[in-house]
């Protein structure tokens, strides 16, 4: 495979990746209900098996606007526990309430930007290549 075909396919996928993430950015910022959860518990998930390091995310209950309550695995994970009752905001979508985030929107934004980035700059030294 040549150089510009691997260029080509770097340039494709990161652009794939950085304007999807965006319009999911803009789909939760505009189309998804936000309300306030309640940490009621943790799991832990094995970050690093090297180093035996654990990555705590919080289960949230939280009740939708058709009045279930739901309890939902938080997608931040921390290294300390999250504080029982801790107060939570998050976005859910409106026809599956079990699909949740409660990442802030400039995080998504800020990952879709450097996808948009590298697309571009792939673009650019693609379109150089004889």
């Amino acid at each position: 495979m040549s150089e510009a075909t691997i260029t080509l396919i770097a340039a494709a996928t990161a652009t794939i990746i950085g304007a999807g993430t965006f319009v999911h950015l803009f789909l939760m910022a505009f189309k998804w209900p936000r309300t306030i959860g309640n940490v009621i518990g943790n799991v832990t998930d094995l970050r690093s098996t090297e180093a035996n390091e654990y990555a705590y995310f919080p289960i949230i209950e939280f009740k939708a606007a058709n009045g279930k309550t739901y309890e939902v695995r938080g997608d931040i994970g921390l290294n300390d526990e999250w504080p029982i009752g801790q107060k939570v905001e998050l976005r859910y979508r409106a026809s599956n309430p079990n699909h949740t985030t409660t990442m802030k929107g400039w995080q998504r934004l800020l990952f879709s930007a450097v996808f948009l980035f590298f697309g571009i700059a792939f673009w650019y030294a693609w379109s150089g290549m004889p």
